[in-house]
């Protein structure tokens, strides 16, 4: 019997100590990302530019850049995936010009800014107010939309700023919900690496996943919001979408069919720029901060 219930508390060792080693590093991964550098810059696009930084709140160095234009209607801060770069995305956002300036910025940890771990959203959210604090001091009271991709989406929903509208392509509902997806593989035996995580996640950041929440931030918003979403994202599924649309019906919502994760503009360029530009015009016209 002795020997049994030893086999038993090994295996449970055995065991626990796989599922810890897994959750620490896969912890460790997801806040120290490998940082891609995109060699695009706006003059490639014959776009004038300056190079401008800010600091946030918790000192960290922000750098971005700055496409004004004498024809703004207002201004646009753009954000980027993770764990991607502002050029990264710069393709897709030139539309907006010369319509609105731009105010393109990379997350703290990537690009050229400064930070030694990314937070996945936890205190992206200080570059995000920082950003807005830097155009209006530079633009005063003219409008200001929020347009961000996957990290810099969710960041920019649980800023809770006073901004015209919010554009938000691809975000996650809760933190929690990706631990829940990274670990899919394990099938019904994911729980413990999700526990675990978890837990990791709070003592290294004081909060629990699941209140990483952009769908409990954007609960009460009457804040003009437009979440685009792929139907078959395969980084953060679609549910996030449906579950930001159930916590403020108010909310505008378009699923582009067959697309993965930030895929909607390369299928459906077209429609996602009118989409973009028929929602800012309205929110800038209709919404007052």
């Amino acid at each position: 019997m002795a020997v049994t219930w030893w086999i038993v508390l090994k295996t449970f060792i055995i065991l626990g100590g796989f599922v810890l080693a897994v959750s620490l590093l896969q912890f460790f991964m997801s806040i120290h990302p490998p940082r891609y550098y995109s060699p695009d810059a706006p003059d490639k696009y014959g776009l004038k530019y300056e190079n401008v930084s800010f600091i946030t709140s918790d000192k960290i160095n922000i750098k971005a850049w700055l496409v004004s234009s004498e024809k703004a209607n207002g201004t646009v801060i753009i954000g980027h995936g993770y764990p991607f770069d502002k050029g990264n995305i710069l393709p897709v956002v030139k539309f907006l010009y010369p319509d609105y300036n731009l105010l393109l910025y990379d997350h703290r940890y990537f690009g050229k800014s400064s930070g030694s771990i990314s937070t996945v959203g936890i205190k992206e959210v200080e570059d995000v107010k920082a950003a807005l604090d830097f155009v209006h001091k530079r633009f005063g009271k003219q409008p200001v939309a929020l347009y961000g991709f996957s990290l810099s989406a969710s960041a920019m929903l649980m800023a809770k700023t006073k901004v015209n509208a919010i554009i938000a392509d691809s975000a996650y509902a809760d933190l929690e919900n990706i631990i829940k997806d990274i670990y899919k593989t394990f099938g019904p035996f994911k729980f413990p690496f999700v526990k675990t995580t978890n837990l990791i996640s709070m003592i290294f950041f004081k909060v629990h996943p699941r209140m990483v929440s952009p769908a409990l931030a954007i609960k009460d918003s009457d804040i003009p919001i437009l979440v685009i979403h792929g139907e078959k994202d395969s980084q953060i599924p679609v549910e996030n979408a449906y579950l930001l649309k159930e916590s403020n019906s108010n909310i505008e919502l378009w699923v582009a069919k067959e697309s993965d994760h930030g895929e909607a503009y390369a299928l459906y360029k077209n429609e996602y720029e009118e989409r973009i530009k028929n929602f800012l015009k309205h929110s800038f016209q209709s919404y007052t901060r």
